[in-house]
């Protein structure tokens, strides 16, 4: 009788003293409540004696949202959240910032000077020069020049008599023979955007 007591008294010591590993769950058999460590992965319930996934009830899996057909997921170039877009669309405004994301691919066959941010992509041209701190850019195809930090959601390849000066930053690099890169490189990673 003694060592039930205790159980009985170490039990509602657990309850009252909640410490941030014990967790309160609903069994979704009999939605009995049950008091779980938060390391456990699955017991039977005392309710009902079905076995209950704790883990899942805990940490319950993201749920990814439906792309809907005929759509492409971005990131957002001001916010970063992921925002849908048609696939024929030149442009999307973010539904969270407003943002204006350009989806145009450009073609450059002179010298500019102005900030370049697409989800399109960037064709440099022999006689294209971009002079531009940062370029952010779907993929890109360079026979030009860049003096500048290339970021790149894709692939970046730089033909012959391409050359780029600076940081280039994405999933693919390649460099055909008579294309100078000169600088760093990050390669991204799958899940990073």
């Amino acid at each position: 009788m003694e060592i039930t007591l205790i159980i009985v008294n170490d039990i509602m010591n657990l309850k009252s003293n909640k410490s941030p590993e014990i967790k309160d769950i609903a069994c979704p058999h009999c939605q009995g409540i049950l008091t779980v460590s938060i390391h456990c992965q699955s017991i039977p319930c005392s309710h009902c004696n079905k076995y209950v996934d704790v883990k899942s009830i805990l940490f319950p899996p993201e749920e990814k949202a439906k792309v809907p057909v005929g759509t492409k997921i971005l990131r957002c170039y001001k916010c970063g959240k992921e925002i849908f877009a048609d696939k024929k669309a030149q442009a999307v405004a973010c539904k969270y910032c407003y943002h204006h994301n350009d989806l145009s691919d450009y073609k450059i066959k002179s010298e500019i000077g102005k900030i370049l941010e697409t989800h399109g992509t960037l064709y440099l041209k022999k006689r294209g020069i971009i002079e531009i701190s940062t370029i952010r850019v779907g993929d890109a195809i360079i026979q030009g020049k860049i003096n500048g930090d290339l970021l790149a959601k894709g692939t970046v390849e730089i033909l012959k008599h391409g050359e780029i000066y600076g940081k280039i930053t994405c999933r693919k690099l390649i460099v055909n023979k008579g294309g100078i890169f000169i600088g760093k490189v990050h390669m991204l990673k799958s899940d990073e955007n």
